[in-house]
């Protein structure tokens, strides 16, 4: 086996393993339990209008959170650029400065 094989190999799996993370988080704000906390690129008002209430601002990013069931989708019609798992993305993102 050649030794330029085997970096193609992990980085086509390292990519295949980023794609079904990223595909999980998109995924699973459509199917969990109402109540669950999203994390939303989207003003205030948008979440507010989707029936949501905000549990923290972060930079560009605001977790949010509803007890309707379908308020990802609620988000992406009034206007939501992305909606992920909040759980796990709301680490990902820096607390805005008091």
């Amino acid at each position: 086996m050649s030794m330029t094989i085997r970096p193609l190999r992990f980085a086509g799996r390292a990519g295949l393993a980023l794609a079904l993370w990223g595909g999980v988080l998109l995924a699973l704000p459509f199917v969990g339990e109402p109540g669950r906390q999203v994390a939303v690129v989207a003003k205030p008002d948008v979440i507010v209008a989707a029936g949501g209430r905000l549990v923290d601002v972060r930079g560009d990013v605001v977790l949010a959170r509803s007890d309707q069931p379908g308020f990802a989708a609620a988000l992406y019609r009034n206007g939501a650029t992305l909606v992920i798992e909040g759980r796990i993305a709301g680490g990902c993102f820096r607390a805005r400065p008091a």
